[in-house]
């Protein structure tokens, strides 16, 4: 029998609503209150797209705001790792009526798919999308071998 994750979704939320009843009556009977806590998901920031080509693996992550001097690019063993910051500064003079984007501090460890040649690794900018581009370690790169006739 199948169930779609609405159903899922739904029973869960009954679960922590009936908890919440529980912990209210419990509460209220001169027991210690329980607050409960709402925990969120951990979303990884930023989101990074990954693929392969034949010569290359190219990771793609989206920066928005960030220049080139917010972001740092490492490749470390078998590892892509991307570091930056995203400030949230405040002109001189100018007084914060809202403020929806928050400043963050990010780093990103990426597992690569393959062995990498780091020296030819590329990271550009453009758009509010970093891309780098890994070679793919020559010794990994498919080989044709001639056939000859003895």
């Amino acid at each position: 029998m199948m169930y779609s994750w609405r159903e899922f979704d739904q029973t869960f939320r009954a679960l922590d609503s009936l908890q919440r009843r529980i912990d209210g009556a419990m509460g209220g009977w001169g027991g210690p209150a329980v607050v409960p806590v709402r925990r969120t998901a951990r979303v990884a920031w930023p989101h990074v797209n990954a693929f392969e080509t034949k010569e290359a693996f190219v990771y793609k992550a989206f920066v928005p705001g960030l220049g080139e001097g917010d972001v740092s690019v490492y490749v470390e063993e078998e590892t892509l790792v991307l570091r930056g910051e995203r400030k949230n500064d405040v002109p001189d003079g100018y007084q914060v009526h809202v403020r929806e984007r928050t400043p963050v501090a990010f780093t990103r460890k990426l597992a690569l798919a393959g062995r990498v040649d780091a020296e030819g690794v590329v990271a550009t900018m453009k758009d509010g999308i970093l891309t780098v581009t890994l070679p793919k370690a020559k010794d990994t790169l498919p080989r044709q071998i001639a056939v000859k006739a003895l």
